[in-house]
């Protein structure tokens, strides 16, 4: 069985990347085999593996938790398609090649507001900056680690399309 998430991008673009083995740790830490380095995000959150040759998602006891498919879950059964969020980050799963097309689960584009004026942040990077880093992250590689490289670069934007408050404190794990 060959499983990718895919990370649909802001943009509406997509980022895929190959689980490299039949368990795959996704968070924080640089050792994870998917490290999406986010405060948000657990140091180890989840793990991914196969149980007689079923598919399975599994919280590491994080402290937020994640979703399969908008429902919160401590450990659920994969089917192609299935949708994971981890924080803000949102992966299709692929599973040999299906769903081939992933129009479904693009972003629908909505009128934007602009947002009330905020003094400007130093540490917050520009959309454009986002894209560029994003553009040169590596299709997974088995056996290696992969890092989201996010930490510097998200825009305000996407934790607010996602109901998250940068204002407020979002605890670590």
């Amino acid at each position: 069985m060959q499983v990718n998430l895919v990370f649909v991008k802001k943009d509406g673009t997509l980022q895929s990347f190959k689980l490299p083995s039949d368990v795959t740790f996704i968070g924080r830490r640089q050792d994870c085999d998917l490290c999406i380095p986010l405060s948000m995000v657990s140091r180890r959150h989840c793990e991914i593996y196969t149980d007689q040759g079923n598919l399975m998602v599994r919280d590491l006891h994080s402290r937020n938790g994640i979703s399969v498919n908008g429902q919160s879950v401590e450990e659920a059964r994969i089917k192609a398609g299935d949708v994971l969020k981890i924080g803000p980050i949102m992966f299709i799963f692929q599973i040999d090649g299906v769903p081939a097309n992933f129009d479904e689960y693009l972003p629908r584009q909505k009128e934007k507001v602009p947002p009330p004026a905020a003094p400007a942040r130093q540490d917050r990077s520009s959309e454009a900056e986002f894209e560029e880093v994003m553009e040169g992250l590596p299709n997974g590689i088995a056996g290696q680690s992969q890092t989201m490289d996010l930490g510097d670069v998200l825009s305000e934007d996407i934790f607010a399309d996602n109901g998250f408050d940068l204002d407020s404190d979002l605890p670590n794990a």
